[in-house]
């Protein structure tokens, strides 16, 4: 990523890369406390955090991405896009990125998270 990259270029790249199972390239973009909440849950620090990207995109089998807006200032991306998955179809997400020195410190996701939470076969 070059040095004059805004926050919503890293948003945009870190989202590409991770939705395309490319989880070492979403990492560069992780600073190490990082802290993400969700409507699934709340991870602190790099590691867990990479681990749970991992398990997401196996667990829903997703196959890429649908990028719907983006927009930032200085320190924060809001991006909002379509999680496309074998499992439940184009999950429509926003994601509120917090960056400091070029790395996400923090992560904010919402969605309807209500196909997801059924039994299967539901």
């Amino acid at each position: 990523m070059p040095q004059d990259a805004t926050v919503v270029d890293i948003a945009r790249a870190f989202t590409e890369a991770w939705t395309r199972g490319n989880i070492d390239a979403a990492a560069s973009f992780v600073a190490e406390d990082v802290v993400f909440d969700g409507p699934l849950g709340h991870v602190d620090g790099k590691e867990a955090y990479m681990e749970g990207l991992k398990g997401l995109v196996r667990m829903l089998g997703v196959t890429g991405v649908q990028v719907i807006s983006a927009y930032g200032d200085t320190t924060e991306a809001l991006i909002m896009y379509d999680l496309l998955t074998e499992r439940f179809g184009s999950l429509t997400c926003a994601k509120l990125l917090t960056m400091q020195d070029g790395k996400i410190r923090r992560d904010r996701l919402i969605f309807d998270s209500h196909r997801i939470r059924q039994p299967q076969g539901s």
